[in-house]
């Protein structure tokens, strides 16, 4: 069900990003040498919407919550962004998963600062994880921001969160 998922909502970012490109603008970004940089825009696009989908759902975990009811809240609101293995990595040990631990600053998304293509099937992106109170929500500001740094990987035609790894809150 997650794969299908995933499939349908990477076929409408491919259709979005296909419409998007009117014949100017695809003349402007394509080099008839190499489709390699068409590819690489829409990889990127596609791993920037992972991560960033992925940043809004910190918010729904609650990390102090009892075991079954985090690791309930795990299963639901990550299990289409990352990969099998680090959702059992965090399914054994809940403290190593991201989410939230009051109910205020609460992560509100992922700014990204950095993406880096390591190889054909993996980026490594960096960011903040930002955290909000009510006031921030009026005021369009930050509570707190923590470090965080993602592997994203192609594993079977799906680019999914492989690695996490948070830093210290600012």
């Amino acid at each position: 069900m997650k794969k299908v998922i995933f499939l349908i909502l990477n076929l409408t970012i491919l259709a979005f990003l296909y419409n998007a490109f009117n014949e100017n603008t695809y003349t402007k970004i394509y080099n008839p040498n190499s489709t390699s940089q068409m590819v690489d825009k829409q990889e990127k696009y596609l791993v920037i919407k992972i991560v960033e989908d992925f940043g809004r759902r910190l918010k729904n975990v609650p990390l102090l919550a009892p075991k079954e009811i985090l690791i309930k809240s795990i299963k639901e609101n990550y299990s289409i962004y990352v990969t099998d293995s680090l959702l059992e990595k965090w399914i054994k040990d809940p403290s190593k998963a991201p989410g939230r631990l009051t109910s205020s600053p609460w992560p509100d998304r992922i700014e990204i600062k950095n993406i880096y293509k390591i190889d054909e099937l993996t980026y490594k992106v960096k960011g903040e994880i930002i955290e909000i109170t009510s006031n921030e929500v009026v005021s369009d500001g930050v509570a707190i921001r923590r470090p965080i740094t993602l592997i994203v990987r192609k594993i079977n035609n799906y680019w999914l969160i492989d690695e996490v790894v948070l830093g210290n809150y600012k």
